[in-house]
């Protein structure tokens, strides 16, 4: 099974960003990662691309385990409050 993952979009001061993780299913697996940076405060890209790389091996491990899941990115949440509610009729 091949995982490849995408990097959300991030600004020049966050800390942190969205990786989403997809299988062949078209699943997807969320994770946060820490950007590295350089001491003028720009991204240090090689180390995030170690990062990067390292959260994948980690991802398909736990995969390979069974201790973590993919989830369909279409899909409704648990727990999801219906936004448009249908009317209750009177008798």
């Amino acid at each position: 099974m091949a995982i490849t993952y995408e990097v959300g979009g991030y600004a020049a001061e966050d800390r942190s960003v969205e990786v989403v993780f997809t299988n062949d299913e078209g699943f997807v697996h969320k994770r946060q990662v820490n950007i590295p940076k350089e001491e003028n405060g720009s991204v240090d890209q090689d180390a995030f691309n170690e990062i990067l790389e390292g959260q994948l091996r980690g991802v398909e491990n736990k995969v390979a385990l069974g201790v973590i899941s993919f989830t369909d990115p279409n899909a409704e949440p648990e727990g999801a409050i219906d936004p448009e509610p249908e009317a209750e009729t009177a008798d």
